[in-house]
């Protein structure tokens, strides 16, 4: 059983990883309840209600998910959600619910505690009205390289006071994102477009294809597409009377900083280029640099670190065609010798087969993994700007920043940041498991250091 002190829940609920949430209606006898999971990070909020249960998942989305079941006879609640194979099974004990939850393979006994309301995350860099600067919607439509047709829709953030500005282009990372780049109710291109715009700077973001108010193929879609939509809003945006075409840039965040140069290598209209977290090293290593790097965060020992790596190593030269016995012999290969403890450690268990396979299947995955910036970067003429934080375990900073350099030669302005992570915030470890509960969006020394940039390229 989850043990706590009287109390508690503010500072568990600060270390949480993933929050759902139960709402009822607003009716008498209402009662919020929250507890933690040890396990896994997962903190559960439940509002009862004398006749109904819904299921929300507030960090994710302000959509519902559908209780499939619940039922309360005397002191036990029971609910299951089918939709997300999620169960609980919960004991009343005067104030207190206590029993397990189960969804997947995970199972484990919990404590729910009285609250007066639903937790939410603090994000305090979330701009607030009113805005001292003007927004407008930039939309495109294209037909892409593959022959697919393309609509994009952005907004476009620029000072009230002036004609021409110069301005900056932001491509977000890797998964179909929407224009604010949101991630765990962090919005990082908003920030960026509401610090730059009191600098006297226009951005544009966008919805990526398939995200938003954006459509277009997604299922075939790799980086080097990726690349003609963020071109194809770096040109429409050129023509906007706000905007001076001679201190138009380009910038991204993680995948969209390998994007962001790649479109400058081929079209000398960029002015600049930002890379935020962008790989200067191959697909493939930055994948194994990553791996390394998160299970180290989180207290892997080297051994088993090992041991994922050599497995890692084998499953990205697979072909994307081999069958899931192959995969799950790589991994009976590999986990021979470790306890069920020390295999699900380092996720090589069966049960991730179907989700690997799927992964080396995707066009997107093929491509990433032979992508090579050495094919692109000493191609940039203009001005680059390469920021990291030292702490970034997804693209990490010194082999990355080392062969940028490297490659773009004497274009290139860098800085690593030390105790920023992959999202640029101040953080403890770097590992992602921390992104959600940090409050901080992105850190006002990154954003200086990119307005700086900007407006020396003027």
């Amino acid at each position: 059983m989850v043990t706590m002190k009287s109390n508690p829940l503010w500072g568990i609920l600060r270390r949480s990883f993933l929050i759902i949430s139960i709402l009822g209606v607003n009716v008498a006898h209402a009662q919020w309840y929250t507890g933690m999971s040890n396990k896994t990070g997962l903190a559960l909020c439940i509002h009862l209600t004398d006749s109904a249960v819904d299921l929300y998942s507030p960090m994710q989305t302000a959509d519902p998910i559908p209780v499939s079941s619940w039922s309360r006879e005397g002191n036990r609640l029971t609910l299951e959600c089918n939709s997300i194979g999620l169960k609980i099974d919960l004991t009343q004990h005067d104030s207190t619910f206590s029993g397990f939850w189960k969804q997947s393979i995970i199972k484990e006994e919990i404590t729910f505690y009285p609250t007066d309301t639903i937790f939410s995350l603090l994000r305090p860099q979330t701009p607030q009205p009113p805005y001292p600067y003007l927004e407008e919607t930039v939309t495109t439509d294209y037909t892409d390289s593959q022959g697919n047709k393309v609509h994009l829709e952005g907004t476009l953030t620029y000072p009230k006071e002036g004609e021409r500005f110069p301005c900056l282009v932001l491509v977000s990372g890797s998964g179909q994102q929407n224009r604010d780049e949101e991630i765990m109710q962090h919005k990082p291109f908003w920030v960026i477009a509401d610090y730059l715009a009191r600098r006297g700077i226009a951005v544009l973001r966008y919805d990526d294809r398939g995200m938003g108010a954006s459509a277009g193929e997604v299922e075939k879609a790799d980086t080097r597409l990726f690349s003609e939509d963020a071109e194809a809003m770096f040109n429409t945006v050129k023509e906007n009377p706000h905007i001076d075409p001679a201190r138009l840039g380009i910038g991204g965040h993680s995948e969209g900083g390998a994007i962001a140069p790649m479109v400058a290598a081929r079209n000398k209209e960029v002015k600049f280029v930002v890379m935020l977290a962008g790989q200067g090293c191959t697909g493939l290593d930055v994948m194994l640099q990553q791996n390394e790097a998160i299970f180290r965060a989180k207290g892997v020992s080297d051994s088993l670190i090992a041991c994922r790596m050599a497995y890692l190593r084998e499953a990205f030269a697979m072909p994307p065609t081999a069958s899931a016995k192959e995969h799950r012999k790589l991994i009976e290969h590999y986990t021979a010798s470790l306890s069920k403890e020390q295999a699900d450690s380092i996720g090589l268990v069966r049960s991730s087969v179907a989700g690997m396979r799927s992964q080396l299947e995707s066009q997107w995955m093929q491509t990433f993994l032979t992508l090579d910036p050495a094919e692109y970067l000493p191609k940039v003429t203009c001005p680059i700007l390469a920021l990291q934080g030292m702490k970034d375990c997804q693209v990490i900073a010194l082999p990355n920043i080392t062969r940028i350099t490297e490659l773009a030669g004497d274009n290139t302005h860098h800085e690593i940041f030390a105790g920023l992570n992959h999202l640029f915030q101040h953080c403890t470890t770097g590992s992602p498991d921390e992104y959600m509960l940090i409050e901080e969006t992105f850190a006002p020394e990154a954003m200086k250091a990119i307005a700086d940039f900007i407006d020396e390229t003027k």
